[in-house]
């Protein structure tokens, strides 16, 4: 990547050097140099002081361009220049289009100015683009109308070319004005209305608090300057705040109470945002080819000889070596049952001096046999190498996924919204949590946080720590899994608003629904205010959910935490919210029939027994893989089971890609997920079920969802949010996955506090508004105000 960037760095720098040397053979342009046949004879030698080269130059640019030639080179000098000092350059043929618009005008206004010249052309000044421009514009428009046209195109393309530049020019044109004809700068302005400030704040003050400060000059420098902080930050409308004066032992003190409106949560741009080089990668092994070729050779002829002195008639055809395996098609003679290799394959890895070996019979699509040989010297895949060897491939996916080399040495690449979802499993050391890391970074690669969004859960606290505050997170690493499984029913309920938000998009997926424009986007919510357009995204971003220990989540609730992954499982696809489970234990108590069904990719590692290998894959052979890496991978939809070797990342990798992240963008955490744990009470009269719910709860003393779904007929997200309710009144216990919450009340004393609440509506909370006063007075006899805040004098 850094030999790219000073290949880039050089073609900058000679384009700089060439326009340079336009633009002097053009200001030493002579009509009477060659090629110009205007004057005989030429000169000799020619006049130019770039020699021939630029005299041909010359003579062809100003013939047919004009002197928008000049406003040609300096615009390309001013880009490369800029590109050179690491601004990028957005938009680039709208800024050449507007290039072209302001040459256009200069050599057509000089030729309207300065139709003819002694060392000019004999046609006249401005060039063939000049010269036509301007005489249709003399035809058709007249002299008023050839200048409005021209200094509107000029203005408009200059714009267009360079915008910041501009308006910083036209800015300062605008304050030099001001200051030359007598004009009020902008402090003064702002000291003028902060006069005005002080003076509205000054006549809050009662009259004995003015005669207490004009006693005191000490205290009254104090107050004039707090009162001076106070008309700055009320002059710029930030915060809603309220002064109080109160006299309290000759001091004057100063009250703030500040409340802040929620901000609607709008998704921000990455339009600068720049993913992370491959440099940052370590590079593969160099000489594993050699070593692998002389061992092929000699394992192949001792495969064959093996086979004899059994009596099996069979020839090595042919050899595919991996980084891990070696996989050897063996073409067998008339009458010799396949049955009779495979059952030899703890004969065939003592001979071969191998831990074990795996016979493929037959290998689909061929007529031969195939066997899976260890390497004695396996190579260390790198996920640099995979990413060079795939070439263009990713370019076509919509998530990439880098997981290692196949038996065959070719990049294992696959594309995570095609699968759509993955179940990996392996013992401790095979190579699990590696792959893991793999799949991120193979989206930190390759995605930016606008298209993938991630939601990662760590029950072990340690695994996923090296990628904490990526700017790809939708919430902080999650560690409880109390909060895990309410994050697996956000998703639910998020898959859900993303297809009303489709159905209403009148689009089938979220590919479809990232390719529409900003105008078209509007035009088919048609929203009614700018706020509301606002909130409309832009780009749906893909949702991507790792667990990397399934087991710790089922053990806590595994009916919730099935339905939840069953679900999304069978309907997440369109929307884009993908999940990936990993687990060490694949068991049937964890990894469910349900869960296995909707779960149609799958990569295992290493595994204790034969059958947790049938519980993952369905097939027999995750038994005897190798471990540190060795796995095999089942694409979806086929049965084709691909043995591979995964990609290695060490920490050192990591470290590099996410420290490059952290400076280029930071995390903005979605506020549903970060305001998950925090019940807000204030909505609990605002649901008109929610007394009678309550009785039904009093009534069964049972706490439950689905409870309330019969007896009400609502839904489970609505019944959900009322039992959230009760337990934040006090009225139901702490959650205990899937058994119903503890009822902590009778009904008698739920229609007393009913009773107490009436009434002191009623009332008009009198009591209420005392204690506060009281609160208020105590508060301010220790030096802190209602929110917290300490008085400021």
């Amino acid at each position: 990547m850094q030999g790219k960037n000073l290949y880039r760095v050089a073609l900058e720098g000679i384009g700089l050097l060439i326009c340079c040397f336009v633009i002097l053979a053009c200001v030493t342009f002579n009509i009477a140099d060659a090629p110009s046949g205007y004057v005989f004879p030429t000169s000799q030698p020619v006049n130019n002081l770039c020699g021939p080269v630029g005299a041909f130059i010359a003579f062809y640019m100003l013939y047919y361009i004009g002197p928008g030639l000049f406003i040609i080179c300096a615009t390309i000098i001013g880009m490369l220049i800029a590109n050179i000092s690491g601004k990028k350059i957005t938009q680039v043929v709208l800024r050449l289009i507007g290039m072209m618009l302001v040459a256009t005008a200069v050599s057509s206004a000089i030729h309207l100015m300065f139709e003819y010249s002694s060392e000019g052309f004999p046609m006249g000044n401005g060039g063939v683009l000049g010269i036509a421009t301007g005489h249709i514009l003399r035809k058709t428009c007249g002299p008023v109308g050839c200048a409005l046209i021209l200094i509107s195109s000029f203005l408009i393309g200059a714009v267009i070319v360079a915008d910041s530049l501009v308006l910083a020019v036209v800015r300062l044109c605008g304050e030099m004005f001001l200051k030359v004809f007598g004009g009020v700068s902008p402090a003064v302005i702002a000291a003028k209305e902060r006069s005005v400030n002080l003076t509205n704040i000054w006549s809050r003050l009662s009259a004995k608090q003015k005669e207490q400060v004009k006693d005191n000059p000490q205290e009254s420098q104090e107050i004039i300057e707090t009162i001076e902080v106070l008309s700055e930050q009320e002059y710029e409308q930030e915060e809603n705040e309220e002064e109080e004066f109160p006299t309290r032992k000759n001091k004057l003190k100063i009250t703030r109470r500040k409340r802040k409106k929620p901000k609607p949560y709008i998704q921000q741009t990455y339009e600068d945002y720049t993913l992370p080089p491959i440099d940052l990668l370590e590079d593969a092994e160099d000489s594993f080819a050699d070593v692998q070729e002389d061992m092929v050779k000699d394992r192949a002829a001792q495969l064959e000889r093996l086979l004899h002195d059994f009596n099996i008639n069979a020839t090595v055809v042919n050899a595919e070596p991996g980084p891990a395996i070696t996989m050897y098609e063996l073409e067998l003679s008339t009458g010799i049952k396949v049955s009779q290799i495979s059952s030899l394959n703890n004969d065939i890895a003592r001979a071969l001096a191998a831990p074990n070996v795996r016979i493929v019979a037959p290998i689909p699509g061929k007529h031969t046999v195939g066997i899976e040989v260890p390497n004695s010297h396996r190579e260390t895949v790198r996920t640099k190498d995979l990413v060079m060897r795939a070439g263009t491939k990713p370019n076509k996916m919509k998530i990439p996924l880098f997981l290692g080399k196949d038996s065959s040495g070719e990049a294992l690449v696959s594309d995570l919204a095609a699968m759509p979802h993955a179940l990996i499993a392996g013992t401790t050391g095979s190579g699990k949590s590696v792959c893991i890391n793999t799949i991120i970074t193979s989206i930190l690669l390759t995605r930016r946080p606008d298209e993938v969004k991630l939601i990662l859960i760590d029950p072990k606290m340690v695994e996923m720590v090296p990628f904490n505050n990526i700017p790809h997170l939708m919430c902080p690493i999650v560690t409880e899994m109390r909060k895990a499984e309410q994050i697996l029913e956000w998703a639910v309920t998020k898959m859900d608003e993303r297809y009303a938000l489709l159905a209403e998009a009148g689009v089938r997926n979220i590919a479809a629904y990232n390719t529409l424009t900003l105008e078209e986007l509007v035009e088919r919510f048609s929203p009614q205010t700018q706020e509301e357009e606002a909130k409309i995204p832009k780009i749906m971003p893909h949702i991507v959910i790792i667990v990397d220990e399934l087991a710790d989540l089922m053990m806590m609730s595994a009916k919730e935490v099935e339905s939840y992954i069953v679900r999304i499982a069978q309907k997440s696809r369109a929307v884009g919210i993908h999940i990936i489970l990993a687990t060490q234990r694949p068991q049937a108590t964890v990894v469910t029939g349900l869960i296995k069904s909707n779960l149609p990719c799958r990569i295992s590692f290493r595994v204790a027994s034969r059958m947790d290998s049938r519980i993952i894959l369905d097939y027999n052979g995750a038994e005897t893989l190798l471990g540190q890496g060795d796995m095999l991978f089942l694409k979806p939809g086929t049965s084709e089971l691909i043995r591979a070797q995964g990609s290695y990342l060490d920490d050192n990798e990591i470290r590099r890609i996410v420290t490059h992240l952290k400076e280029v963008a930071e995390p903005q955490y979605h506020p549903e997920l970060m305001q998950m744990n925090k019940v807000n009470t204030s909505g609990l009269k605002k649901d008109e079920l929610f007394d009678k719910a309550v009785r039904i709860v009093l009534d069964s003393r049972r706490g439950s969802v689905s409870l309330l779904q019969r007896k009400l007929a609502i839904g489970y997200a609505r019944s959900s949010r009322i039992i959230e309710m009760m337990a934040a009144s006090g009225i139901l216990g702490e959650y205990k996955g899937a058994q119903a919450r503890e009822v902590m009340m009778t009904l008698d004393e739920w229609e007393n506090v009913s009773r107490q609440v009436e009434a002191d509506a009623q009332a008009g909370y009198a009591d209420l508004n005392d204690e506060e006063f009281e609160d208020d007075t105590s508060q301010e006899s220790d030096g802190y105000s209602e929110d917290g805040g300490e008085y400021e004098t």
